[in-house]
């Protein structure tokens, strides 16, 4: 299950949301970003296991009155450790480690954007169609390098996915 970049007319398949797009130069000025301009960001998680279970959590707690967002900010603070953050630029997509209240920490992987640059969803699509659900938030680079966005709300992946396999400069 992969993403294509553009539909049967030529153009982008996602328009890139403008919070999409606010959040991504944030991202970019808190990572000392210079000189590209910010396109996209997805806030991923490290491993499967994780996504599953605090991914779910977090994108339901999000519907729950009054609570829901101190829930939320103390998964942030207690789980930030399995936080990655994924950023495209106009040049590049960046994956760093996440610092709490989403703070960009190491730089874990940069590459060039270009065709084949990440694969969304996941990698077998032999297996059976619950894995291929949880999956289908998984980010997997050319360089190895996995991230797992919510499989709940995935569109942050699938913009990132479009815009990471663009040339660069698009």
């Amino acid at each position: 299950m992969t993403s294509e970049p553009f539909s049967q007319s030529g153009g982008r398949q996602y328009a890139v949301r403008p919070y999409n797009q606010r959040m991504a130069r944030r991202m970019a000025r808190r990572a000392h970003v210079e000189g590209e301009g910010a396109v996209a960001v997805a806030f991923a998680f490290n491993n499967l296991f994780t996504t599953v279970i605090l991914g779910v959590i977090v994108d339901v707690v999000k519907f729950v009155p009054i609570i829901g967002s101190y829930v939320d900010l103390a998964i942030s603070i207690l789980a930030f450790y399995f936080h990655r953050i994924v950023l495209v630029t106009d040049q590049n997509v960046y994956v760093f480690r996440d610092w709490p209240f989403h703070f960009p920490g190491k730089l874990l992987m940069k590459h060039q954007r270009g065709p084949g640059v990440v694969q969304l969803g996941a990698p077998n699509p032999s297996s059976s169609w619950f894995m291929r659900f949880i999956r289908r938030g998984q980010l997997t680079f050319q360089d190895g390098t996995i991230v797992y966005h919510s499989f709940i709300f995935i569109r942050r992946a699938q913009y990132v996915a479009q815009e990471a396999n663009l040339p660069a400069g698009l």
